[in-house]
């Protein structure tokens, strides 16, 4: 019998199980039959965490169709206090994912990260939306972001218009996530469409890293800076020297569960 515990960053949610009790069990199978959200527990993403130390963890991270990757700011920040809420590290613990090391600390429900990431702005465009063109960056932040910045992130069918944009034949193959953008007052606006999930989630905080990294390169903004995700929750990102960001946020648990002991 394996359970697991649905957490969530922002409106980002998650259902996180212990590596070591799912077994053999086959990830893909299981992130495609847990996160439905008509059959399974209904969430953006499946967590894997193997306990190495009292002070460091590896997680993994599946998308709803199965798929792997590497970065999930918010996932990684809910591990981060499940972690901790199991009494598997203290409150100051590092986190090895398949992009690198990450740092993070928590305090109630608040859970900030230290990310040493290769990010880069890896091509610059204008794209039209919504019948207007308007500036983009395709940012690499160990998943791949399209920034999008727009007059208002209030648009009308926003899937429909995140879907091409996500597919774009510019930025390759496997596409990328979307993350629309406005100004708001002394903050960003940010709506994300996730690959992977194929829709609109309610927080992306890779995306509002990426955002950050590209609005302050292009001198829109400067760092700390807010951003207010679909949620209503405000993610707080610093870029703290040159391949250094910080996120900050909350993380919350909603319940705990247990999965079927047949096969997924």
């Amino acid at each position: 019998m394996a359970l697991f515990s649905k957490y969530s960053g922002a409106g980002n949610d998650f259902v996180i199980v212990r590596g070591e009790e799912v077994g053999l069990r086959d990830a893909t199978a299981l992130a495609r039959r847990i996160c439905s959200r008509r059959w399974g527990v209904g969430v953006d993403g499946l967590i894997l965490v193997r306990s190495l130390s009292e002070e460091f963890i590896r997680i993994r991270f599946f998308n709803p169709d199965g798929s792997e990757f590497g970065t999930c700011g918010n996932g990684t920040r809910c591990a981060a206090r499940y972690s901790h809420d199991r009494g598997l590290t203290g409150p100051e613990l590092m986190i090895h994912t398949d992009d690198g090391e990450v740092r993070a600390r928590v305090a109630g429900s608040q859970v900030d990260l230290d990310y040493a990431l290769d990010a880069k702005i890896e091509m610059r465009l204008e794209l039209e939306v919504d019948g207007s063109p308007r500036p983009a960056w395709l940012v690499w932040m160990g998943t791949p972001h399209l920034v999008v910045e727009v007059e208002d992130v209030e648009l009308d069918e926003f899937d429909e218009v995140c879907a091409p944009l996500r597919s774009h034949p510019e930025i390759g193959p496997e596409g990328a996530n979307v993350d629309l953008v406005s100004v708001g007052d002394g903050e960003l606006l940010i709506r994300t469409f996730e690959r992977g999930v194929e829709g609109e989630t309610l927080a992306c905080g890779s995306g509002c890293m990426a955002t950050a990294f590209a609005f302050a390169d292009a001198g829109v903004i400067e760092t700390p800076v807010e951003l207010r995700t679909r949620s209503g929750t405000v993610l707080r990102v610093d870029i703290l020297e040159e391949g250094l960001i910080r996120l900050g946020g909350p993380a919350d648990h909603i319940f705990d569960g247990v999965l079927p002991d047949q096969p997924i």
